[in-house]
Parts: C-alpha cells; structure tokens; sequence
C-alpha cells in the first residue's frame, strides 16, 4: 500500500512540475515573441504617462462646431492598440485624446500623436520645436524629403496612393519623455505609417530615434496594402 501512495505521489508531483514549467515556459514565449518586440516597437519607459492624441475635426451641428476625430483616426488607432498593450501593462486607454483638448500638463507626457499639423494642433507645435532636426517637411502638397517631393496618387477622384511618415524620438519639449508621431498626406497615408510601424517598427536594425517615410497602395474600398518603405534617417546622431 505504501508503494502504491508513493507512486501516486511521485506521479502527481511530476504532473505539477511539468504543468509549471509549461506555464513558465509560455511566459518566457510571450515575453520573447509578443513584449520585447512591442518594447522596441514604442522605445517608451512606461505607459503610465502616455497620452494618445488624436486629429480635431469639426462637424457643423447647426448650433454649435461638435469637435470629434475621423474614422481614420480610429482605424489607425486600432491597429496599434494590441501592440501597446502587448508592450505595456500600465496602459492608461481612458487618456485619449482630442488635440484641441489635450490638457496643458499633458503636453510634457510622452506622446503618440496621429496626424500631422494640419488638423493636430500638438503635432504641430512638436514639429515646431523639432524644426532643423527632421530630414523632411510635410505640407499639404506632398512630403518633402532632401529636396525630393512625394506625394500620392489620385485616379478618377479616388485615392489610389499615398505616403505616410513615422516619428519615433525623444520628446523635444522635456527630454526625460518621448514622442511617435504617426501622419499621413491623408487618411490612408496614416494608416500606411501606423501599418509600417506596428510590422517592421521592432527591426532590431532600426535606430531608437528614427524618422521614416513610407508609401502604400490604396484599394477601392479603402484598405492600405502593405506599406514600403521610401526613406529612413537616424535622428539625433
């Protein structure tokens, strides 16, 4: 009888080991596979302080200007949440923002910033201060690059191209935060940037401050192929 109790024993015991050394294991996996990419993807410390802002447009109600963001802007945003929350623990998803209603002392935080100057008032004051350090301009003709102009491509009245640039640096505005600023030459040129970032932004041949300009193809019903890469420079080096 006691031969028998220690064989159940003995078999539980090898039961239980092997049971947490498989669960052990697949937290080394996820940590490997899914959080260090997502770490080197973002370069932030944490997400304790992320503020997300977002593009301002306007609607008309007929009484008053109802300030909202566009469906790109949420179509972009959904394809960089997963690899946010993937990276960080501590992300804080109520901290979205509208640019015009970012709240002052949230302008030092680090940022993820979606769309460019035009209609993101706090893209706009970050390439303000960034001015002199970044390889292009982007200004509502195309994306000026070393002199080279890039823009997308209209047929038929239907976007059918476009390019989109990524930001990736330490936050010009407090040098202890840091800034991704993801924009496009519209729409589709930020989901382009967004689709850039979150497949090939983890390249451990990419340089932590790094701005880059990519072009996709877009189809008739809207979705944004995979984006190529047309030029990459180091900042601050």
């Amino acid at each position: 009888m006691g031969n028998i109790t220690s064989a159940v024993g003995s078999q539980i015991l090898s039961a239980v080991v092997a049971a947490a050394l498989t669960g052990v294991g697949g937290l080394v996996r996820w940590f490997l596979v899914r959080r260090l990419p997502a770490r080197r993807t973002w370069r932030y410390a944490s997400a304790g302080e992320l503020s997300i802002v977002l593009d301002t447009v306007h609607i008309d109600t007929g009484r008053y200007q109802r300030p909202m963001a566009g469906l790109g802007q949420v179509r972009t945003l959904s394809l960089l949440i997963p690899s946010l929350t993937n990276a960080y623990r501590d992300l804080d998803l109520e901290r979205v923002r509208l640019s015009a209603h970012l709240p002052g002392h949230e302008m030092e935080h680090d940022l993820l910033l979606l769309g460019g100057g035009k209609t993101n008032e706090v893209s706009r004051r970050i390439y303000a201060a960034m001015a002199g350090s970044l390889p292009f301009q982007l200004g509502s003709e195309g994306i000026i690059w070393d002199g080279a102009t890039y823009r997308g491509e209209v047929t038929n009245g239907e976007i059918t191209r476009d390019c989109g640039v990524v930001i990736r640096a330490p936050h010009p505005l407090n040098p202890n935060r840091r800034i991704v600023l993801i924009a496009g030459l519209s729409t589709y040129g930020t989901v382009a940037a967004a689709r850039w970032l979150i497949e090939k932004g983890s390249d451990r041949s990419l340089a932590a401050d790094i701005a880059v300009l990519v072009e996709a193809a877009v189809l008739r019903d809207g979705h944004v192929s995979t984006p190529r890469l047309l030029r990459e420079a180091a900042l601050g080096t």
